[in-house]
């Protein structure tokens, strides 16, 4: 019988597909690499036109903490006005209007809890109702009619008036 060589160290032979392998591993790196490279170029392009297109948009030469602060003091302006009784405020003009009387303008400051109504009434009685009937509504308080005015240059002559009133959470009531 013969004897038995065994030998540890003898090295594989290298096959061309191993090769073939190995250098369409290689290459396919490469093309990643590539595309990569490509894409990382192409986002650092589009994020400079963002930012150029954003420091052309007002309001942008905020920083973005002071804008969401200005966003966040805004948004709690919107929360107390929304607490305030609007519908008292509706209902009561509701209420104390008629046909002789129309309401050309109403403007709330909310700040003062005070809302400006600017009107037109046919005759004079017409308006000191209208006054007297806001003066008694829930909705609003220290009603006060500020100034008229006979328009001359319309034929039926109307009269146009302004009203300041108190208007919030307690309407100025004990």
């Amino acid at each position: 019988m013969r004897a038995l060589e065994l030998d540890f160290q003898h090295p594989p032979r290298p096959s061309i597909f191993g090769w073939v392998i190995l250098l369409a591993g290689l290459a396919a790196l490469v093309a990643l690499f590539g595309s990569h490279r490509m894409l990382a170029d192409e986002t650092g392009s589009r994020r400079a036109t963002i930012k150029r297109i954003e420091a052309l948009l007002p309001g942008a030469a905020t920083p973005t903490g002071r804008n969401n602060d200005a966003a966040l003091a805004t948004a709690r302006q919107v929360m107390e006005r929304s607490k305030l009784p609007w519908t008292g405020l509706f209902s009561a003009l509701e209420s104390a209007g008629d046909k002789d009387v129309a309401l050309l303008a109403v403007t709330p400051d909310v700040g003062r809890r005070q809302v400006k109504i600017h009107g037109e009434a046919r005759h004079l009685a017409g308006m000191l109702e209208f006054h007297r009937r806001l003066q008694q509504s829930e909705g609003l308080s220290q009603v006060v009619l500020v100034d008229h005015v006979i328009s001359k240059e319309a034929p039926e002559k109307p009269i146009r008036f302004h009203i300041i009133a108190a208007w919030g959470v307690n309407n100025g009531r004990p």
